[in-house]
């Protein structure tokens, strides 16, 4: 099956990015315009909820079947590796399942970001040179880890929430660099950014102290807060929550103290994630990291209670 031909395999509503039910696809929304939300999978008491509930909510039993039938397809799918040994005969399920799993080692040593060439045809080609990374689709990836997390594959993941935000990362002699990089997620034990490889390893990487700028006074401001309350009080912040310029919202940090790891996004571009626990900025800035952390466990606690509350009706929550 040629490349160009591989959406023709599936229907529409299973490739489109935005086909998400409101099932196993539910998000838990913080802020009007969907740039600060919750997914179950991303909480281990909300993944285990879901596992119970599945046992006796039909249409979310029917949700999961159907994700699943609709990721076991892939395997109908060949797809051929030609490396400088030999030609590898694998399937689109079998590249999304090592990749997800963490089992890349067992790809022949095939680094997936890095341009390989690849078939849909036959073992004898024609072959084109990409990624296996390209070869991923937003929504197919989302639902491997979503079955996957719930069949016990995945380990489960402690609370997080996803953001739509850019902040300033300064770096260089006398910090006189800086760059937008994203937020992608506050988590229980620290702070997740990413930016794109290129800017990082010419960049950020050169520099051994960075400073990350973080307006916290808007999270502090929003504990206590019940989720009607909450959701307009950061709608006030939507486009940019934590944004700042001014210099009093600096936190210094070593480089080393970052925990780096390359990855994907689904425009095709390689991105680079950076992790730094709260340990590591409380000591230069300890006011804002307590907000950041007293926001993490009130909306945890909006989270627990708004599933425990609609545990017999996650579908149409």
């Amino acid at each position: 099956m040629a490349l160009q031909n591989i959406t023709q395999f599936f229907s529409s509503s299973f490739i489109a990015e935005n086909a998400l039910t409101k099932t196993l696809g539910e998000e838990f929304v913080l802020c009007e315009n969907g740039n600060v939300v919750f997914h179950w999978a991303d909480f281990f008491e909300t993944c285990d909820l879901i596992k119970t509930q599945m046992e006796n909510d039909p249409v979310l039993s029917e949700d999961y079947k159907n994700r699943e039938a609709a990721l076991a397809r892939l395997s109908l799918i060949p797809v051929w590796i030609r490396t400088e040994n030999k030609v590898h005969q694998t399937t689109m399920h079998d590249l999304y399942e090592k990749y997800i799993l963490n089992q890349t080692h067992l790809m022949s040593g095939v680094d997936p970001f890095c341009p390989i060439e690849l078939s849909f045809i036959s073992g004898t080609g024609p072959f084109k040179g990409m990624s296996i990374a390209e070869c991923f689709n937003k929504t197919t990836y989302k639902d491997f880890v979503l079955i996957n997390l719930l069949k016990g594959k995945l380990p489960k993941r402690d609370f997080r929430i996803r953001l739509k935000s850019k902040v300033l990362m300064e770096y260089g002699t006398n910090f006189r660099d800086a760059h937008l990089v994203a937020l992608e997620q506050i988590t229980t034990a620290g702070l997740l950014f990413s930016v794109d490889s290129d800017t990082f390893m010419k960049k950020i990487s050169q520099s051994s102290n960075l400073r990350i700028l973080l307006n916290t006074e808007m999270l502090g401001q929003g504990h206590g807060k019940e989720l009607p309350e909450l959701k307009n009080h950061l709608s006030q912040f939507a486009f940019n929550l934590m944004y700042s310029s001014r210099k009093e919202d600096a936190i210094p940090c070593n480089f080393a103290d970052l925990s780096v790891q390359s990855s994907f996004d689904f425009s095709k571009e390689k991105k680079v994630y950076l992790f730094i626990s709260y340990e590591k900025l409380a000591g230069a800035h300890p006011a804002s990291v307590k907000n950041i952390k007293n926001f993490v466990a009130h909306t945890r606690e909006l989270v627990r209670n708004h599933y425990q509350k609609n545990s017999g009706n996650l579908k149409t929550a």
